[in-house]
């Protein structure tokens, strides 16, 4: 019995292009990432032109408009404000936090946030300077 044996060659798949295409895709979610965390977050920030600009953070603080105060875009009540940043901040090397406050909310809603962040060992970065 004579087996006739195919010699059709196999399709190649092209998998040079796939590095790049997987390198472009991460880097897309890298760049959008830090985007999405505070997006439902809406405050109308304040321009101070007399402060320092300082260096970025991946951990962020915001106080909106109606006074509340959201932790990496999740909703903190200032009591338990200065353990979730000593909690973040102890397995990052930099202590850098990025503080939003709204310009219309009032300094005695503000005042105990910069409490809890002293405490907590935060170096303060305050965003909105122009």
């Amino acid at each position: 019995m004579n087996i006739r044996r195919s010699t059709r060659i196999p399709p190649l798949v092209p998998v040079a292009s796939m590095g790049d295409i997987a390198f472009l895709l991460i880097i897309f979610f890298m760049v959008t990432s830090n985007f999405i965390k505070e997006a439902h977050v809406e405050i109308d920030q304040a321009t101070a032109p007399e402060i320092e600009v300082m260096k970025e953070s991946q951990l962020s603080v915001t106080v909106d408009k109606d006074g509340n105060l959201w932790l990496q875009g999740q909703p903190c009540p200032v009591q338990i404000l200065e353990e979730g940043v000593s909690a973040l901040l102890a397995e990052r090397e930099d202590k850098v936090v990025m503080l939003k406050i709204d310009k219309d909310v009032p300094n005695q809603t503000y005042g105990p946030v910069f409490l809890a962040l002293s405490k907590a060992g935060a170096e303060i970065a305050l965003v909105g300077t122009q």
